[in-house]
């Protein structure tokens, strides 16, 4: 399977990464040159297809669009009169508008990737038009499952989705951050108290997984009464820490 970018930024890095870990050959990825020096750089180093037409990407199963800006609407429109495959895009674009323009043989859907994709461990939001081919859907569901999960939603769901799972690892970088502050603060060396937090963050998560509990309930797990876990959760509150997360994913998504 072949697949092209237009846009080697930080996720279309990311991805192409990704991809490369999923056991996707180099020579198998199709990078659009352009002059810029980022797309020179990764094929460079990853040993890419590179590539200066758009019509070249007529050997690609899918083409994934990674810009964003009002350009991208020049872009999927130029793109989608010579390329015949899947167009997929990760900064927007009119859902109907570029399937009807687009060339008939060619589909056009809008993802949301988040940046733990580099690893395989990401989460990918699609959207696809009403009536898309069931065909077209699996290709999709088959490229970005290399990457992690896949969740296929209704477009206007698609911001949300995207910011919960996009946006929020910043969040959880943040707060690794300040955890390991607080762990510098009491005595433990910067270098020791990451791996820590994260592995503790990483247990957290699969515990939730694999038990299926609710938050509330593993939180009781853990809080004692009278103890210090407690003290620090009644603390969280009073500082607002939970109405923080809300604010900052309603802030994210308008």
């Amino acid at each position: 399977m072949k697949i092209g970018f237009i846009g080697t930024g930080k996720i279309g890095s990311s991805i192409i990464l990704g991809l490369l870990q999923a056991d996707i050959a180099g020579a198998d990825i199709y990078v659009f040159d352009g002059g810029h020096k980022s797309a020179q750089k990764i094929a460079a180093e990853k040993g890419l297809h590179l590539i200066n037409n758009y019509a070249e990407f007529n050997d690609c199963t899918a083409v994934i669009v990674a810009v964003g800006g009002p350009v991208i609407n020049t872009i999927l429109s130029n793109l989608g009169q010579v390329y015949h495959g899947i167009m997929l895009s990760t900064g927007g674009g009119d859902l109907v508008k570029v399937n009807q323009e687009a060339a008939s043989d060619t589909s056009f859907a809008k993802v949301v990737p988040n940046t733990p994709v580099q690893i395989g461990e990401g989460i990918t939001v699609v959207s696809f038009v009403t009536n898309e081919d069931q065909a077209v859907i699996k290709t999709v569901q088959e490229i970005l499952g290399k990457l992690g999960d896949v969740y296929v939603v209704p477009e206007n769901l698609l911001g949300i989705y995207g910011t919960v799972a996009g946006c929020a690892p910043a969040y959880v970088d943040l707060m690794i951050e300040a955890l390991s502050d607080a762990a510098v603060q009491n005595g433990v060396k910067r270098a020791e108290s990451y791996p820590i937090i994260e592995k503790m963050i990483l247990g957290t998560a699969k515990l939730a997984l694999t038990t299926k509990k609710l938050p509330e309930e593993l939180k009781d797990e853990v809080t004692t009464p009278g103890g210090t876990t407690i003290k620090g959760v009644v603390k969280l509150e009073e500082t607002s820490f939970r109405n923080a997360l809300i604010q900052a994913i309603n802030a994210s998504a308008n």
